[in-house]
């Protein structure tokens, strides 16, 4: 810290300073006034008193000289005055006035006394001169007068010069005053600097260690003291600061070590789960794949009563099996975000065609009524047409399977910008405190024995997700005993674009409506004896023309291979794969594909984006309709040269 001057007014020293020489300069300017009152007093009295005594004086000597009107003893009184060089005229009178001996100016006295009475010098403050006039009194009885007149040169230069002496005194006097004052103020002024030094290097260095200033027995001293007291406290008080901060530090460390550790495991058994089932899905959906296949066929032979309920049984069986492992399979494709929302716009008209056609005899079979409510207008959604429908599948399932009596209503509302989707059904109601956790894994309301004909619990598990795929959120409103409702609000689409393209999708459904079969040329390319088998006999019942091989190394080879109206090929075969045999089919023909990947592997979907601007691929297990169902919709219902 600088030292400052004591000229700026930022500094402790400046007022101090300039009190000290207010109180010097009035001091010296008091003195220097009344010292020159006072010796102006004196120095008129000192006139006063000389006149008088020299006019008495004279007066005295002159008293016979003027009774008897002897001017010549009068002029030798007179002469008197040239021991007064400040008097410079003087003059005797008769008592009847005439001026009887004279000294000095003539012209500087009055010619006649009667102009004059008696009276004392009128002395002003440097006036030039002044005048006396005394009466000569005999026996108590005035005989004459004598008039003096004085220069006051002499007596005001001495005054002055008094004054003067007394001023260099006065400012000498004051200079050393204020020198004794700065070096007292410095005495003042160093341990105030030494404390404003020490505080602002406490605050730059974070060093709070009492600093060694000189202490004086005064209020300086105390605040010395103080301050080191202060800084004393502050130091202790931040290294149990830093202790605990350290303390806390550790902890926190220690605790963030252990969460990432725990969320490291977490993740790792997460991923090594996902990498399992994506793993394993081929696997497990090519057995049950190949039997849903085989059940189609053999419910389609002619069998007696007893085998017709055996199989019925067993596709039941299967179609559980099925609902089962597809169910963990989507949510493990879900919680590891590979399930990503393609909206496109549709008609909600469309959606509720394909949900009557799917649950109406499933509520009809358990005796409820299925209903809908819509608007009279068009009512055009923009959303992931397929991800909504999973959704919707899932609640409407639910509430049909928790439905004994009544009914379930599906309604959609305009909202403005978008669309209210509600499920509402009459079924046995979800308790309040358990409205959160309907929607998640494995909660079952009123199924306390695990029945497994009402599925895991993993419904409502997998719409809560797809909401959330779709940037939607699910709500539920129910009361015990009375039924439930769920709530899902989904985009609606631009009208003039949407019905273009709902008018475009429809026309190409009606060119290629459904017809025969027959002759067409299918190649399935699959490893899976059981699964290729069951292929051939779903495809051969409609008249169709299959064609087997286990490797895309052999179907390449076959001449047949560039002649097939489709191919049905599933992805992991030995050695090339599947999209690895389409691309490669491609570059040797002229005419684009017709061809459907089949697989159970999830992880394919990663690549859906990529994959499906080339192939459409299908997830196992698939039942034959909607391997008739892909081959319509690429174009193909008969063969044709």
């Amino acid at each position: 810290m600088t030292d400052r001057s004591v000229f700026d007014r930022r500094s402790i020293r400046y007022p101090l300073a300039r009190l000290i020489v207010t109180a010097v300069l009035t001091a010296i300017g008091l003195a220097l006034l009344s010292d020159a009152v006072l010796m102006l007093d004196s120095v008129r009295g000192d006139i006063r008193r000389t006149m008088t005594n020299a006019g008495n004086a004279a007066g005295a000597a002159a008293d016979a000289a003027v009774v008897f009107k002897d001017a010549k003893a009068a002029r030798d009184v007179l002469r008197m005055f040239e021991a007064y060089p400040e008097v410079e005229a003087a003059a005797l009178y008769t008592a009847d006035g005439a001026r009887l001996a004279s000294y000095g100016e003539q012209r500087l006295m009055p010619a006649i006394a009667r102009e004059l009475g008696p009276s004392a010098p009128d002395i002003g403050f440097l006036a030039d001169s002044t005048e006396l006039y005394l009466p000569i009194v005999v026996d108590d009885a005035p005989v004459g007068g004598i008039y003096l007149r004085a220069r006051l040169d002499s007596y005001w230069q001495t005054y002055v010069s008094s004054i003067a002496t007394t001023f260099l005194v006065a400012i000498i006097a004051g200079a050393l005053a204020l020198i004794l004052a700065m070096r007292f103020l410095d005495r003042i002024i160093k341990p105030v600097r030494m404390l404003a030094e020490a505080a602002n290097d406490a605050r730059l260095r974070q060093d709070f260690v009492p600093r060694e200033i000189p202490e004086a027995d005064d209020e300086i001293g105390d605040l010395v003291r103080n301050f080191n007291a202060l800084l004393a406290e502050v130091g202790t008080g931040r290294r149990s600061l830093q202790r605990q901060h350290d303390e806390l530090e550790r902890l926190v460390g220690e605790r963030t070590a252990e969460l990432l550790a725990a969320k490291k495991s977490a993740d790792e058994a997460n991923a090594a789960k996902s990498r399992f089932l994506a793993a394993a899905s081929h696997d497990l959906r090519q057995p049950i794949h190949a039997m849903r296949l085989f059940l189609e066929t053999l419910s389609g032979s002619p069998l007696n009563a007893e085998q017709r309920r055996i199989t019925n049984y067993l596709t039941l069986s299967t179609h559980s099996l099925a609902e089962i492992l597809n169910a963990l399979l989507d949510v493990s494709r879900l919680d590891g975000g590979r399930v990503k929302p393609r909206p496109e716009i549709f008609s909600a008209y469309a959606l509720l065609r394909n949900i009557e056609a799917e649950f109406a005899p499933l509520a009809l079979a358990k005796g409820l009524r299925f209903k809908f409510y819509f608007p009279t207008n068009e009512l055009l959604l923009f959303t992931d047409p397929k991800l909504l429908y999973s959704l919707l599948r899932n609640i409407i399932d639910n509430a049909i399977k928790y439905t004994d009596q009544g009914g379930v209503l599906v309604g959609f509302r305009r909202r403005r910008d978008s669309a209210l989707i509600q499920v509402w059904d009459t079924g046995i109601g979800i308790a309040e405190d358990q409205l959160e956790a309907v929607f998640d894994e494995y909660f079952q309301v009123g199924n306390p024995q695990r029945d497994r004909t009402q599925g895991l619990g993993l419904g409502l598990a997998i719409a809560k997700r797809l909401a959330n795929v779709l940037g939607s959120r699910i709500s539920c409103h129910s009361r015990l005993g009375s039924g439930s409702t769920f709530d899902i609000r989904v985009p609606l689409a631009d009208a003039p674009r949407a019905s273009a393209s709902i008018a475009s999708a429809q026309t190409a459904a009606a060119e290629g409506g459904a017809s025969r079969y027959a002759g067409l040329r299918i190649m399935v390319i699959e490893d899976d004896v059981m699964a290729a088998k069951a292929l051939e006999f779903s495809l051969t019942a409609q008249g169709m023309m299959v064609v087997i091989h286990a490797n895309a190394e052999r179907a390449l080879a076959d001449a047949r291979c560039e002649q097939t109206d489709f191919y049905f090929v599933d992805y992991r075969l030995p050695g090339m794969n599947g999209m690895q045999f389409l691309d490669t089919l491609q570059s040797r023909v002229q005419r684009p594909l017709k061809a459907a990947l089949l697989t159970g592997e999830t992880y394919l979907e990663a690549l859906a984006g990529d994959v499906s601007r080339r192939w459409k691929v299908i997830l196992k297990p698939v039942e034959s309709a909607a391997l008739i169902a892909e081959i319509e919709a690429q174009g193909l219902s008969r063969h044709t040269e």
